[in-house]
């Protein structure tokens, strides 16, 4: 079993909901980003391909992101995990919720 002091568990639980907000914020963003580019574009009467470029690349990092808020979800089940092995598995930090933990679909909090 790990000993984990609590303090450290909710500095662990701050990072991370303060990383999965971050990552939801950015996703948000790139996501009006990319529609700001279709609707500037079509609002002005360019050419469809004008704008291509900047969207494809909006895009792209869209998926990027997207992608990354997948690895901060791994993540989280991993700390949830290990949360699970320590002296801290009956303590709820109200980390980013109902994480799936095993295959079987039971969810637990951080």
């Amino acid at each position: 079993m790990h000993k984990i002091e609590q303090a450290a568990g909710q500095v662990i639980a701050k990072d991370t909901q303060e990383s999965v907000d971050a990552v939801d914020n950015a996703v948000m963003s790139l996501a009006h980003l990319c529609a700001s580019i279709v609707e500037v574009s079509k609002a002005s009467k360019m050419p469809v391909g004008s704008a291509q470029m900047a969207l494809a690349s909006a895009g792209e990092g869209l998926s990027k992101l997207i992608a990354s808020r997948a690895e901060i979800s791994a993540t989280t089940r991993e700390l949830t995990l290990i949360q699970r092995r320590s002296t801290l598995r009956e303590t709820a930090f109200g980390c980013p919720g109902g994480v799936p933990v095993e295959p079987t679909g039971l969810t637990e909090l951080v």
